[in-house]
């Protein structure tokens, strides 16, 4: 019960994430990245899809109802969903139909890179591989578990997209986290309900935002669970299309 109060665990409910929506709509205008002649009082609104894509939808149709602007960053090299299966691919367009945009959610460590020369060549390519999937322009991008090397990459953009990173969104813009499930040096409902920093970066994990409360390691069970039970009852329905059998003991 001690965890349940220390890390908030009430906040992390999509009934709750619509109310904090509400109290953010108060003050401030929710922007795209890249946006020009920004107002006093605004919120890049971000979501790194680390595990569940089922969950980003559940957000993005909240944030369509009330209005409100997001970008999903998609990360290509995710152990917990594929951008080419029909139904994620599927999912990640009727996201952007209802006016929000999608981002590259980039893995360096992937490729082991060490130099900025090999980050741009390795981000046009992924950067060209989302834009060849969904037809449209990706104009920014976030690092996925940024190690020494990322945090050092500090242009506003390189390859042709904008680094959430950048030393302007350091020195300039206050950053806000949901990172492994709970708030990152300062609870969002007390500094949207403050309103005392003219910009805001929050970054939202879709997977930490489920219908009733949960412990963060509930919450991302759930994803992986929820994941592999889909993928089980997929290849059930392939052997009754095709009329085979399903063997066991």
């Amino acid at each position: 019960m001690p965890n349940h109060h220390k890390f908030n665990f009430s906040d992390f409910t999509r009934k709750n994430y619509r109310k904090i929506l509400n109290i953010a709509k108060k003050n401030y205008s929710f922007v795209f990245y890249g946006e020009r002649n920004l107002k006093k009082k605004s919120v890049f609104l971000r979501h790194d899809i680390d595990f569940s894509v089922n969950s980003a939808l559940a957000l993005a149709k909240t944030e369509a109802n009330l209005k409100i602007k997001s970008t999903y960053f998609l990360l290509p090299h995710s152990d917990f969903y594929n951008l080419l299966e029909p139904e994620i691919t599927d999912i990640i367009r009727k996201i952007i139909k209802m006016g929000h945009r999608i981002g590259l959610h980039f893995e360096g460590q992937y490729y082991g890179i060490n130099n900025e020369k090999d980050l741009v060549k390795k981000l046009y390519l992924e950067k060209n591989f989302l834009e060849s999937i969904f037809d449209c322009e990706i104009n920014v991008f976030s690092f996925h578990n940024p190690d020494n090397f990322a945090l050092n990459c500090v242009e506003y953009r390189y390859a042709g997209m904008i680094n959430t990173y950048a030393e302007y969104f350091k020195n300039k813009v206050t950053y806000i986290s949901d990172s492994n499930g709970y708030w990152r040096y300062k609870r969002l409902e007390d500094i949207l309900v403050e309103a005392k920093e003219n910009y805001l970066q929050i970054l939202l994990h879709p997977e930490w935002w489920q219908e009733k409360i949960m412990s963060p390691k509930e919450r991302v069970w759930r994803c992986i669970d929820g994941r592999a039970d889909k993928t089980k009852n997929k290849y059930v329905s392939i052997l009754k299309k095709f009329k085979r059998e399903h063997i066991d003991w």
